[in-house]
């Protein structure tokens, strides 16, 4: 049995049902591979543990294929793919209207994330007839419940996904605008791309075929049957069922992408048209190298 050791881009949530599937199914073990969820401390460690040859598996959103060079990773495939973007509270909105600074909360603070949510921002503001200025966006880190960043005073929330914080804000009744990254004419890049490392992937070619096999069954049952991917969530981790969770179980099988393949096209366009905004710090060459064959 080989320990297969996968680095999640944030808590464990249904997003990452087709890995609990397998597990919980016993398809991984049948082909060999003990597989370990490992939750980060940080929005990045399983993409650079991966490229250190750490553990074996990362997955994270495609935004991080361009927002800084990535040496030694490999793309496999999406297998989750959403919308998302910003969302504003009505008192974010009304100091948006006033040209007052307004404080946005994200899972990560850095120079091109930050600019893509006020290139969002400021989009959206044009579609309203509202002046706007970039400093208008104070981002500051704050972790992954966007809900409870809201409600604790936040104007505003950077990288939701539809799937969760708009199903979330529906349930509890949070009023907010939800901009999504392609309301505004730029390319989606809410979802989740499999990545392994160069070394592994050169070294265990089979196991990363056989995983990438699996993540698609795992998806497929999914997207099949949403009841039985929530008694596999439940089971899995032990939580309480609710009505809350069974929502965003069904929202996010019908989400998931079967099957698993590297395709370098996928992203292309987010890479051009990011790359002509001067948003992308990462070339055509390393974007290409992450499609590269081991």
């Amino acid at each position: 049995m080989k320990q297969i050791d996968v680095g999640l881009e944030w808590f464990l949530n249904p997003d990452h049902l087709p890995f609990v599937t397998g597990i919980e199914k016993g398809w991984f073990r049948k082909a060999g591979l003990d597989v370990r969820l490992v939750e980060p401390v940080d929005h990045y460690d399983g993409l650079a543990a991966v490229a250190e040859g750490k553990l074996a598996f990362a997955c994270n959103e495609p935004l991080h294929m361009i927002d800084e060079p990535r040496s030694g990773l490999r793309a496999l495939g999406c297998f989750f793919e959403t919308e998302g973007g910003v969302m504003l509270t009505p008192a974010g909105v009304q100091a948006l209207r006033e040209g007052k600074t307004i404080r946005v909360a994200s899972p990560v603070a850095g120079e091109v994330t930050d600019d893509l949510a006020r290139e969002i921002v400021g989009r959206w503001c044009e579609t309203e007839n509202l002046a706007f200025d970039p400093s208008q966006l104070q981002i500051e880190a704050a972790g992954f419940e966007h809900l409870k960043n809201l409600q604790a005073g936040f104007d505003g929330a950077w990288l939701c996904f539809a799937n969760f914080e708009g199903v979330e804000a529906r349930y509890l009744g949070v009023e907010a605008t939800f901009i999504a990254s392609t309301d505004v004419g730029l390319p989606n890049f809410s979802a989740l791309e499999l990545f392994t490392g160069e070394s592994f992937h050169r070294e265990y070619p089979e196991v990363v075929s056989e995983f990438t096999r699996i993540l698609s069954e795992g998806a497929e049952l999914c997207r099949e049957d949403p009841n039985a991917a929530a008694r596999i969530w439940y089971r899995h981790t032990g939580d309480e069922r609710s009505a809350l969770m069974d929502a965003i179980i069904r929202d996010t099988c019908r989400r998931l992408v079967v099957p698993v393949v590297a395709d370098p096209e996928r992203w292309r366009e987010m890479w051009r048209q990011f790359d002509r905004m001067g948003l992308s710090q990462v070339d055509r060459a390393a974007f290409d190298a992450l499609y590269e064959p081991y």
